[in-house]
């Protein structure tokens, strides 16, 4: 296959290969989404807001999770037709790896998919497949046909909010396709406060909001719907499992496979803890980490200069954005990547000596 690969100094949306897609997918005979493991509100909200794209335009599509996803995004439009790798395995990598069209969103590189992994790469080697590639994290492998990367943007849905200007769709944005698009947007920018909003974040909220959707109820939905185990679990967290290194300016929080059954936690319990962490005056650098079906999944975030994206690629094979990035480490105990984390923690130090 010809490798296309579109940098993020240009604008990714401008090119002929990007018009010449929707006569593609105009004429496919079949077209798939996918997206990342355990996908979060971003992960299916513009796999949601695509699949609308296309019923707008007439074209059938599947979307195709690796796994399930927690339950506060079940609301979305469109949540019920999703199909699970995890579900109905074999079903699931037969339309991921014969798929015409495969998109591949919000994840850069094919071992992000999870269980579709080997479908998506039997994809990217079927000559009869063309594989697209849209997504905003940094260094992304070179394995699709067509890579809409910018990681300069704060969300994919801004950049699938970018292919319905770019192929002239504005007239298909409606609420349900706006809901969509408007989950990504505030999950993945921290409700806009994160850096790596831009005044387009906020031009795309308001032609979201022109729509009539409404955005009190979709933020209602996402925040305020805990389980009162959930909250339990983080004041658990937070009072008894939350470690504080004030001269080094780091806190870290984990959880063993025990303490997420005693509370009963389910997928997205965890979400948030994080930031928690990272709220303690004084702190620039949180890890979470928890045991998760044999490895130790961990979540990283970081304010000002301090890289998070390089401690999670250099020690927990992950990756991410500069203040926001996960690793996991397969095999590994819980105390074996808690005491590496801790030992690593004065090697940052003085990288982390700074005021915002």
């Amino acid at each position: 296959m010809v490798q296309m690969y579109l940098s993020g100094m240009e604008d990714v949306f401008a090119g002929e290969e990007v018009a010449a897609l929707k006569a593609q997918v105009l004429s496919a005979k079949s077209v798939v989404v996918t997206s990342h493991r355990s996908p979060d509100g971003d992960a299916i909200g513009s796999s949601l807001a695509l699949k609308h794209m296309f019923s707008a335009m007439g074209v059938p599509c599947a979307v195709v999770m690796p796994d399930a996803y927690a339950k506060f995004l079940h609301w979305m439009p469109g949540h019920e037709e999703v199909r699970f790798h995890d579900a109905e395995p074999e079903a699931a990598s037969a339309l991921v790896s014969s798929a015409e069209v495969l998109f591949c969103l919000d994840y850069n590189a094919p071992s992000r998919a999870g269980g579709l992994m080997d479908a998506v790469n039997q994809a990217c080697a079927n000559a009869k497949s063309s594989v697209v590639m849209i997504d905003h994290h940094q260094e992304p492998e070179d394995f699709a046909d067509i890579m809409l990367s910018d990681s300069s943007t704060g969300s994919t849905c801004e950049l699938i909010y970018r292919l319905l200007q770019a192929w002239e769709m504005q007239g298909a944005l409606d609420s349900d396709l706006a809901s969509c698009l408007y989950c990504g947007l505030i999950t993945d920018t921290g409700s806009f406060r994160f850096s790596s909003v831009q005044p387009s974040s906020h031009d795309m909220a308001s032609a979201l909001l022109a729509t009539g959707m409404n955005h009190s109820r979709i933020h209602s939905l996402i925040y305020d719907a805990y389980r009162l185990e959930q909250v339990q679990l983080t004041a658990y967290a937070l009072s008894q499992k939350l470690q504080v290194f004030p001269e080094h300016r780091c806190a870290v929080i984990s959880l063993s496979q025990d303490e997420l059954l005693h509370y009963n936690a389910q997928k997205g319990d965890t979400e948030g803890l994080v930031n928690r962490a990272l709220s303690i005056e004084g702190i620039n650098f949180a890890a979470f980490m928890k045991e998760d079906d044999g490895r130790v999944k961990i979540s990283l975030r970081s304010r000002g200069s301090f890289s998070v994206r390089d401690v999670a690629a250099e020690h927990f094979n992950g990756g991410g954005h500069h203040n926001a990035a996960g690793g996991a480490c397969e095999g590994e105990s819980l105390h074996s990547v808690l005491d590496r984390m801790v030992a690593l923690i004065p090697t940052w130090s003085d990288d982390l000596q700074y005021d915002d």
